[in-house]
């Protein structure tokens, strides 16, 4: 016999049960991957709608750098269920027959934006030494997720505009043109007549997302308001380009280990890349004019780096007692400034994986040393990515310590 509904049972109650059964014996929507737009990457290896599990592994670009980016798109996702991604190691050789370790890869969180600008992380994933496997509660039909929190050329763009347009003194400029046909856009703040300069750039390798949100970082607190940034820009020449790799950013490629070299090997004296150029004769300049008194090099490191650090000078201890006092001395003040979230380790680490003079030598940070006067200090700042801190918001704290640092080590 048919159940009878009785007055006791109200029509909002009654759809909301209906609702609730449709959903159960409905099908689920097929998940859509895309990564056509800006910096996406992803080779999709499988997308099961039933299960609701998605696999990728980073898009290889063969000769472009390393496979260890990843950045998509997901739609058609019911707001509240649990998705499983995937993420797996390219199989593909990025130069010669060389393939890519998966840690790489595999962050413990995941970047997730329901916007495509504001980003957050995923719970923990498992990660093993071949995949990553993460647990997404979808936030929105349309979301997407990456292996960190995505800074593309049009961001940077956003960026100098905004700085542009709150100080009409400063100049925006282009530093090359890519070769394949990109803008490399920059900013210089301050005139010729200040008695120093400084030189802040980003992202040489372009999969190192994390070194252009504490490039920002670091911009948005010199062109702040607090005492000690208006006094640097008073005294300081201040140049700043907030991706240098642009067309492996633009393409979702990874930059590292590019063939014929990467972006930082390139700093020889016939580079590669236009950019590269550019960056050195502009150096030069400064350094001829006797002001340049600091040039820094943003990068994130490898997956077990905890803290972000600083590569020294390969002769440190070689180095003459005044010169390796300015460079102690510089420490100590970023060691006090970059202090949390993600806090500096306080003593300088060396890259001695990199075994020739003649490679060392086209590193950017050690070209500007053996390039410019005495009393530069020419240091590469790598800021950890793998942390529950590796957020915007904890890659820009790295970049306002860093300003506050150089403005203290500049007035001291």
């Amino acid at each position: 016999m048919a159940q009878v509904y009785t007055t006791d049972v109200r029509p909002g109650l009654l759809a909301i049960g209906l609702l609730a059964l449709w959903r159960v014996a409905s099908p689920a929507a097929e998940l859509g991957v895309s990564t056509d737009f800006p910096g996406g990457s992803a080779e999709v290896l499988r997308i099961d709608s039933d299960t609701r599990r998605i696999e990728i592994a980073p898009a290889a670009h063969f000769g472009r750098g390393w496979p260890c980016w990843w950045y998509l798109r997901v739609d058609r996702a019911t707001p509240g269920e649990t998705l499983t991604l995937q993420v797996r190691a390219s199989e593909h050789p990025y130069r010669d027959k060389q393939r890519l370790s998966a840690n790489w890869a595999l962050p413990e969180r995941a970047a997730i934006s329901t916007d495509d600008i504001h980003w957050t992380q995923t719970h923990p994933g498992e990660i093993s030494d071949k995949s990553g496997v993460y647990s997404v509660v979808a936030p929105a039909e349309t979301f997407w997720l990456a292996w960190g929190p995505p800074f593309l050329p049009h961001d940077a763009d956003e960026l100098l505009d905004t700085i542009a347009a709150r100080w009409p003194d400063a100049k925006r400029f282009t530093l090359a043109t890519t070769r394949d046909g990109r803008a490399v856009h920059g900013i210089q703040i301050g005139g010729n007549d200040t008695p120093d300069a400084i030189w802040v750039q980003a992202r040489q390798h372009a999969w190192e997302s994390g070194g252009s949100w504490v490039a920002r970082g670091f911009i948005e607190w010199v062109t702040g308001d607090s005492p000690e940034a208006i006094a640097l820009r008073k005294s300081t020449q201040i140049t700043f380009i907030p991706i240098m790799d642009v067309d492996s950013v633009a393409i979702g490629a990874g930059g590292k280990e590019a063939i014929p070299r990467d972006h930082n090997r390139d700093w020889s004296d016939d580079p590669h890349y236009p950019e590269v150029a550019a960056a050195q004769q502009r150096i030069l300049t400064l350094a001829e004019s006797g002001r340049l008194r600091m040039y820094i090099d943003l990068h994130n490191p490898g997956p077990g780096d905890e803290r972000p650090f600083f590569y020294g000078p390969f002769n440190y201890e070689q180095l003459a007692p005044q010169k390796r006092r300015r460079y102690g001395q510089f420490l100590d003040l970023a060691a006090t400034s970059i202090d949390g979230p993600l806090a500096l380790h306080p003593e300088f680490r060396f890259a001695t994986y990199v075994k020739t003079d003649e490679e060392r030598g086209r590193m950017s940070s050690e070209w500007v040393r053996r390039h410019t006067n005495a009393d530069t200090v020419a240091l590469t700042l790598e800021t950890s990515w793998n942390t529950p801190h590796s957020t915007p918001d904890g890659y820009k704290a790295v970049g306002r310590g860093l300003g506050e640092a150089i403005a203290r080590y500049l007035h001291e």
